[in-house]
């Protein structure tokens, strides 16, 4: 995979974080295997997968035989007997869920300061996630039990460059939340950075690699 930068593209970057751009390549690595070379993605528009499971999340537990939700679950059992495999489907049900939840209200979060300060930058919750092509080994990782593709894109939008280190989804507060909300929308970076780029415009594909 061939890396493509230009000197504009660098020093655009470098400021806030954003740039308008037309003709540039970069990648997309996509759990969706029947796309087609000349096929553009529009994005900015709709909510993305990422979004889309984060608001449909609805997890549930079963108890004789019904599915409830977990709420449901301890209003009716309120004496649950601490044996070893209860404690055990609870730990593992309950990290599950205050993971999802922490990534629902800092996404929320995340939205709401972007709306109010910085409303030029795309929204996480329908943009695009691209990267570089030294970027790829690490994305790959990501989920490399599933086949994916790697879609190489021609750009032609918004581009957005931040640091994930502001996104770690802990119990933090909200107000803790805005305040990284607030580091990573202005591109700020952290002393050890991991750069992620999103996306909102016309990606056209280019080219197509299958991945295992």
């Amino acid at each position: 995979l061939k890396k493509i930068k230009t000197k504009i593209f660098c020093k655009l970057l470098k400021g806030k974080g954003i740039i308008m751009m037309s003709k540039t390549t970069m990648f997309h690595i996509s759990k969706k295997l029947d796309w087609k070379i000349g096929e553009i993605i529009t994005c900015g528009k709709e909510y993305n997968p990422f979004w889309n499971a984060c608001i449909d999340y609805n997890p549930k537990t079963a108890l004789n035989g019904e599915q409830m939700s977990f709420f449901e679950l301890f209003e009716r059992c309120t004496d649950i007997e601490p044996t070893e495999d209860n404690v055990k489907h609870l730990y593992t049900n309950l990290k599950t869920i205050s993971k999802e939840c922490a990534f629902y209200i800092r996404e929320q979060v995340f939205e709401d300061v972007r709306k109010m300060y910085y409303p030029d930058k795309p929204s996480r919750q329908t943009c695009l996630w691209v990267s570089e092509a030294d970027q790829l080994p690490y994305w790959k990782t990501m989920a490399s039990n599933i086949e994916r593709t790697i879609l190489t894109l021609e750009l032609d939008g918004v581009l957005f460059r931040g640091d994930d280190y502001w996104l770690k989804a802990n119990t933090f507060s909200s107000i803790e939340y805005a305040k990284r909300a607030h580091h990573y929308w202005s591109g700020k970076m952290s002393d050890n950075p991991h750069i992620e780029y999103i996306f909102h415009g016309n990606a056209t594909i280019t080219n197509i690699m299958n991945i295992h």
